[in-house]
């Protein structure tokens, strides 16, 4: 059997990102192209954009921000505050997490698929006056 090491570079990121030391809490970025949608608002375009996820481990908790321009900024993490509940959901197959807003009931989820890394993520947000959730998904790219 041989190895791909195409494969490894994916798997050695998560693994990275997954265990870091506390004590240097180190932001691993991947450049991602995508595209959102408003599923309520189908008429509604939005224009695709090139984005960083950054992504952090520190302790037990994840964090994944997507940096982009409105409405391509996401952030969730694992982190119970007294704003936010936050939850990882990092399986083997993938790396994510997801936050909400303890009063508003915002949402936001990242996930990242490691197999194939895409990203796909949501946001709730006001648009033109209406509370809607923003999709997002596009293929990364892992960072040499």
């Amino acid at each position: 059997m041989t190895m791909n090491p195409a494969r490894l570079v994916p798997a050695t990121l998560f693994a990275a990102a997954l265990f870091a030391s506390p004590a240097f809490a180190q932001t691993f970025k991947m450049p991602c192209e995508v595209e959102a949608s408003i599923p309520a608002m189908e008429d509604v375009k939005i224009k695709p954009q090139k984005v960083v996820i950054e992504i952090q481990s520190m302790g037990k908790n994840i964090f994944l921000k997507m940096n982009g321009p409105e409405p391509y900024l996401v952030m969730a993490n694992s982190l119970a505050t007294e704003e936010f509940t936050g939850k990882n959901l990092t399986t083997p197959k993938e790396m994510g997490a997801f936050r909400k807003h303890k009063v508003t009931g915002a949402e936001s989820e990242i996930r990242i698929e490691q197999a194939t890394i895409v990203v796909t993520a949501y946001t709730d947000t006001t648009y033109m006056g209406k509370k809607v959730r923003i999709n997002i998904t596009g293929p990364c790219s892992v960072p040499r």
